[in-house]
């Protein structure tokens, strides 16, 4: 996935003549940072406030990352309720990593304008405003579902912001992007990879959170809610998959992915899982608000899509490992796209977890609790090997 932040620098002028320069940056960097003012910093005072002046949209899966890994620890906790303090642990770490990557984004577009709608033209570091409105939603689908228990208002409240302020942003993303690609043709545009359905994936987020959201409100306001879940997951669905056949269809005549950006194979798991949650969410949701003839019709719908999404979840998981594999052999290193290794597999935990409570199955209990223990450690992982890369710029 961050290998593609890799681009241009084309504002800076020497002389008045445009001066392009070739940028080996980190993944979420903001392109446009020169690397003398992205790395002086650090090498001058280390692990400083000033260093992070290469924080970008490419961070945001973080809070992705810690966002969904609050929800299924919550989610679990109902069969295992130990979990529930590691949940609101959770939840205060997703708000504190949207805070910082949140409030340092926002203040270096305000400080640097021009830096700010480089990343927005340039076509290979606009897929991650994509992962800006997947990490607003993830952390508040988080809070309603941890914090709702102990403060319903507030975190009723901050999960509606947060939902509406994401889903708008993902909404014109998922719009926008294709256009541009389109625009801009093939040679402008480059080899479809994994990292384009990055802005066309937040819909079926917001699908799924808002099928939870829904729950907050009267019948009348319910049921239009759960209409425009339905039109955003058919959205999602739709451009995630014209997205995700031309990117295998590549992978399949043996295009690989670069060394760096390999985590980005993961990426479909995002789609398999939180379009499984979508469909049991607005199916749980449907049952106040649906007579028992069309309630059992969507409850068939929901369980059959669920069962094929969930196994060509598990067979991309299968490829995905085995992708992943070969490129740490080939000595793959520490980047932000290894945050694709956090929220696409959390949704396959979510979408485990929404199945079995649907069906009252343990053993889909069972699997989802054992995705969530590996997303445990790989979010662990990212975050420790991320506290550098902050601090510095250099993994």
């Amino acid at each position: 996935m961050g290998a593609q932040a890799q681009g241009l620098y084309r504002p800076a002028r020497a002389g008045g003549t445009v001066r392009t320069m070739s940028l080996p940056v980190t993944p979420g960097v903001v392109v446009g940072t020169p690397d003398c003012a992205r790395n002086a910093p650090a090498r001058a005072r280390g692990l400083s406030w000033s260093a992070v002046e290469h924080v970008g949209p490419a961070w945001f899966p973080a809070a992705m990352g810690t966002g969904i890994l609050a929800t299924c620890t919550q989610g679990l906790a109902a069969a295992v309720p130990v979990l529930h303090g590691p949940a609101l642990l959770l939840l205060a770490l997703a708000w504190l990593v949207l805070a910082a990557v949140g409030g340092t984004f926002l203040r270096h577009a305000l400080r640097r304008p021009d830096r700010f709608r480089a990343t927005v033209a340039d076509l290979a570091v606009a897929p991650f405003y994509g992962a800006v409105s997947m990490g607003l939603l993830a952390v508040g689908s988080a809070t309603l579902a941890v914090a709702g228990p102990h403060l319903p208002a507030t975190a009723t409240a901050a999960a509606w912001a947060l939902w509406a302020a994401g889903t708008l942003l993902g909404v014109v993303t998922a719009v926008a992007h294709p256009v541009r690609l389109l625009a801009a043709g093939p040679a402008g545009r480059g080899a479809p990879t994994p990292v384009w359905a990055l802005p066309v994936v937040p819909p079926m987020v917001s699908a799924s959170g808002g099928a939870v959201l829904a729950g907050t409100l009267p019948p009348t306001a319910a049921s239009a809610v759960l209409l425009l879940c339905g039109a955003l997951f058919v959205l999602a669905l739709s451009l995630g998959t014209v997205v995700f056949a031309l990117a295998y269809g590549r992978l399949a005549r043996g295009h690989a992915l670069p060394l760096q950006g390999s985590p980005a194979i993961w990426i479909p798991l995002g789609v398999a899982g939180q379009s499984t949650a979508a469909a049991n969410f607005v199916l749980a949701e449907a049952d106040r608000l649906l007579p028992p003839g069309a309630l059992a019709v969507l409850h068939e719908l929901a369980v059959g899509y669920s069962v094929l999404a969930l196994s060509l979840g598990a067979v991309a998981a299968g490829v995905a490992l085995r992708v992943t594999a070969g490129a740490l052999q080939r000595g793959m290193t520490f980047s932000l796209s290894w945050w694709s290794f956090t929220f696409p597999v959390g949704t396959m935990s979510l979408g485990l977890l929404a199945l079995g409570t649907t069906l009252g199955a343990p053993w889909l209990l069972g699997a989802s609790a054992a995705v969530c223990a590996c997303l445990a450690g790989t979010v662990g992982l990212c975050l420790v090997r991320s506290v550098r890369l902050w601090g510095t710029g250099r993994p």
